[in-house]
């Protein structure tokens, strides 16, 4: 699989859907588009498709999505993209879009950071919650040369824990799900949280105190970090502050601060879009406040949503199914069924052969 591929092929050519943001919701909408037969291109602004999976949590393993009784993230990224990619959609990678245009025939014309402009007869934003960052400790000043050494927002790679002593902050499902998943590979594990109970999920939050009564983890709620020390450019020691103020200083190689990521919905918050909490508001049909212009998964807005990613992929085939009205006006739209157009496929890749 080539995840990583800048496609300049038919550049500035029309398509008939363009898709902003290339996470799990952009790539099935893709597949959706070869569902429905109509073309398609994604834009996403990281260097590889996949979004917060892959950028942020590639070995972290998921269980909420159907199919798929555990599935590391990455896994799950490429076998939507193994799903897509018999359609050959186009992917523009490493770009933002910046801008789009609603032109005088009802298509689409955007932007990106390069100052290249892609045209579509619709539009649709699967962009997650736009770009995001770390939340940071502000106590903690003195860490910045550390990150990505000793220093980690996001497990990217579990060597880099491997035989270390690991300081975990925070109470939320990641903070927890990786005290769990490094317990067999870290040195030890110290897990802190400012917090009296866990925020995470229930079965992982009584896995993480079996952990700590059988003595394989030290656990300490109600405490917060307030310093810690440097030795060269390693860290070496991380001290703790309860609120009943007693302090204590854990010897540590790496500190993993797993407290949430900040969102920032970038140009997307000047489009003049209906907004919601931050999302985009979509109707039943999962289109915006701008005909012809539809939103999924987490930037979409609607009563009820439900922000995971089983979600996202309803979200992405109910807006690429809708945009068909959008796309061919007057057409007859009839329901395509994955398993005859499987066969149609293949039968038609016979008779070619």
């Amino acid at each position: 699989m080539t995840l990583n591929k800048l496609y300049f092929e038919g550049e500035e050519d029309i398509r008939d859907l363009t898709i902003i943001g290339g996470g799990p919701t952009g790539i099935f909408a893709a597949f959706q588009c070869g569902m429905n037969n109509i073309s398609c291109r994604i834009i996403e602004s990281m260097p590889q498709l996949g979004g917060q999976l892959a950028a942020l949590y590639p070995e972290k393993h998921i269980y909420d999505v159907a199919g798929f009784p555990e599935v590391p993230a990455a896994g799950l990224v490429e076998s939507l993209w193994k799903q897509t990619e018999r359609y050959n959609p186009e992917v523009i990678l490493g770009e933002t879009v910046t801008r789009y245009r609603k032109l005088d025939d009802g298509s689409f014309a955007v932007t990106v950071s390069s100052g290249r402009v892609f045209v579509s007869r619709a539009l649709l934003i699967a962009a997650g919650l736009g770009a995001f960052s770390p939340r940071k400790l502000p106590q903690l000043t003195n860490i910045d040369d550390l990150e990505g050494r000793s220093v980690f927002y996001a497990v990217k790679n579990v060597g880099d824990f491997a035989g270390k002593r690991v300081v975990i902050v925070g109470g939320g499902d990641s903070a927890l799900d990786w005290t769990v998943g490094l317990l067999n590979t870290a040195a030890s594990v110290t897990l802190v949280h400012r917090m009296h109970e866990f925020q995470g999920h229930g079965k992982t939050a009584r896995e993480v105190l079996e952990a700590k009564e059988s003595g394989r983890l030290e656990v300490f709620l109600n405490t917060e970090v307030k310093s810690v020390d440097i030795q060269g450019d390693e860290l070496t020691a991380v001290h703790l502050q309860s609120k009943t103020g007693k302090v204590r200083r854990i010897e540590a190689d790496r500190l993993l601060l797993l407290i949430g990521f900040k969102s920032n919905l970038g140009p997307l918050a000047g489009w003049d879009l209906a907004l919601y909490d931050n999302a985009l508001v979509v109707d039943s049909h999962m289109k915006t406040s701008v005909d012809g212009l539809y939103a999924a998964g987490d930037i979409a807005y609607y009563p009820g949503k439900l922000k995971i990613i089983q979600t996202g992929l309803s979200d992405a085939a109910m807006a690429v199914r809708h945009s068909l009205n959008y796309i061919k006006p007057g057409e007859k739209i009839s329901m395509t069924f994955s398993s005859l157009k499987a066969a149609k496929e293949k039968r038609k890749a016979s008779d070619n052969g």
